[in-house]
């Protein structure tokens, strides 16, 4: 009989792989676009978002993802030597002046001595340093108006300073005038502590006021904390609003031009959002108007449509949610919004604490994209012909976006991107490489790194790029000496450096540092993590 030799089968077992077989290992690229989403902080696992980052620290949010700021130069210091708590402008005609404020005084800021000669208090002998300023301008002649609520009322006509009378129909003093506002030709004033407004006759700078009472209005009670001057218009016009905004998130609209007049100047209605965080805490957008408030920066537009719960859904802030709630509770209040019109930038400060110390949110507004500045530790911004300064602790009025060091010192500029998963969510993996592009006028010096499951902590880094110190900036250059380049000069570096991270979700990451003459204006670009999924068994 012929037998038939079939072939074997391996018997198969439910205990596992044979000895020494091996799990195999597969090396792949995670890419990670340009930040152009900004600082996100308020992602979840789930919701990945690839052009956000995840940590973005001395970074200017951009069109394009993100510049590194240039460094700070001190320019002026206050002689009685306090904190410099406000900053608020001048400009009519051709004078512009920058002033900024001590609990004490008032120092013209705008051509100060240079550190460490001191500049004397242009309004000496105060008692309160946080103002409130806006600009009226009648018959040829535009004053600065300006209140804070422990001091008389003080107005800035281009020249000197003058404290007019103003009478009130009660008790009231000029000191108890703690914030001010422009409506119709009309200024409008808030008292301390109360629900009553005051206001005075069309173009007048003094003489007697009226009250206008909203405790009837704001049903929660607290006190009135600011106002201004709303359209739906991109400027003002004939559909501009009164708008009152109580400490407890209260906001009364009112339409017409005559207080006085019932028929004249009537209540649109009273919506809620969320306490706001300082009388000089919003700022104009467009057409709209965004107030920080402990929900969010709430666009003012919106309040109409949404009650309080489902405005922070549209709050600018969203993306940074998390740290904004932060920085809320941990201050409570006392913030201001300052723009930057050249860069697009708005800058939001806070009082000093220990929650979030040494912090400044800034905002593009083109692109409403976020990012956070450190070791500034500015508590006012401003703007001259331009430029940006910012007021800051014992007296010292500074520079800032200039030259690339903070003060001849160095500082460093972080970015980690998103944290994405490798493969399937729960796939441990291992990053490897880290490959990232720049475009800048001259090849920094960059240390790569990787991070693992939400670790949002960087490495330092001792390597200093100093720039190109062939071309120079303005202000900063000798004329007819110095050589100008612009920004077309950039041109596109990448690097490659080994890393190490395992972890679920991986993210990559550089740090810059800074310390140099001139302004590095480096901008990350595209980045790429080379990843390990899987690993060999025993």
């Amino acid at each position: 009989m012929k037998m038939t030799v079939q072939p074997g089968r391996i018997g198969q077992s439910n205990r596992g792989r044979p000895s020494g077989e091996q799990t195999a290992t597969i090396s792949q690229p995670l890419t990670f676009p340009a930040p152009k989403n900004g600082l996100v902080t308020t992602m979840d696992m789930a919701s990945q978002q690839p052009g956000s980052a995840t940590v973005l620290r001395n970074f200017f949010p951009t069109i394009k993802g993100c510049r590194i700021r240039g460094g700070s130069t001190k320019r002026g210091l206050a002689a009685g030597g306090g904190d410099l708590v406000s900053a608020f402008k001048y400009k009519y005609g051709a004078t512009e002046k920058l002033f900024m404020a001590t609990a004490t005084g008032i120092y013209d800021m705008t051509s100060p001595a240079v550190p460490p000669a001191t500049t004397a208090a242009s309004v000496s002998g105060l008692s309160g340093g946080n103002w409130c300023a806006f600009q009226h301008t009648n018959a040829g002649v535009s004053n600065l108006v300006c209140l804070n609520g422990a001091d008389d009322r003080r107005l800035f006509n281009g020249t000197t300073w003058s404290s007019p009378a103003i009478t009130f129909p009660d008790s009231t003093t000029m000191s108890q005038l703690n914030y001010g506002w422009l409506f119709k030709n009309r200024q409008f004033f808030l008292k301390n502590a109360t629900l009553d407004a005051y206001y005075l006759p069309v173009n007048a700078m003094g003489g007697a006021s009226a009250v206008f009472p909203l405790g009837g209005v704001m049903k929660k009670g607290g006190s009135l904390m600011t106002g201004f001057s709303w359209s739906l218009e991109s400027g003002d016009g004939l559909s501009d609003m009164c708008v009152f905004v109580s400490t407890e998130g209260e906001v009364a609209v009112y339409a017409g031009s005559d207080p006085s007049d019932a028929n004249n100047f009537g209540l649109k209605g009273v919506y809620q959002i969320g306490k706001p965080l300082g009388k000089n805490a919003w700022i104009r957008a467009g057409g709209d108007i965004l107030v920080a408030t402990s929900d969010g920066l709430t666009p003012i537009s919106q309040v109409f449509q949404r009650d309080r719960q489902a405005l922070s859904l549209v709050s600018v802030s969203r993306p940074i949610e998390d740290d904004w709630r932060k920085a809320a509770n941990a201050t409570g209040g006392g913030w201001t919004l300052t723009q930057w019109p050249e860069q697009n930038l708005v800058f939001v400060t806070f009082p000093e604490n220990s929650v979030v110390a040494d912090t400044t949110f800034v905002l593009n507004v083109l692109t409403g994209r976020w990012s956070t500045i450190s070791n500034w530790r500015a508590l006012c911004y401003a703007t001259l012909q331009g430029g940006l300064f910012f007021g800051a602790l014992d007296g010292y009025c500074w520079q800032g976006d200039i030259t690339g060091t903070d003060d001849g010192m160095t500082f460093g500029a972080t970015y980690l991107s998103q944290f994405a998963p490798a493969g399937q969510f729960g796939q441990r993996a291992t990053g490897t490489m880290a490959h990232m592009y720049f475009r800048a006028k001259t090849k920094p010096k960059v240390l790569l790194f990787a991070k693992a499951d939400y670790d949002r902590t960087a490495p330092t880094f001792s390597g200093v790029t100093s720039g190109d110190t062939t071309s120079s900036e303005w202000d900063a250059g000798l004329w007819d000496v110095a050589l100008w380049d612009g920004v077309s000069d950039q041109n596109r570096y990448d690097f490659r450096q080994n890393v190490r991270a395992s972890g679920d979700m991986l993210a990559v990451g550089c740090v810059i540092t800074s310390g140099g003459p001139v302004r590095l204006d480096v901008e990350v670009d595209l980045a790429t993590l080379q990843v390990s999924v899987g690993e060999a068994s025993a």
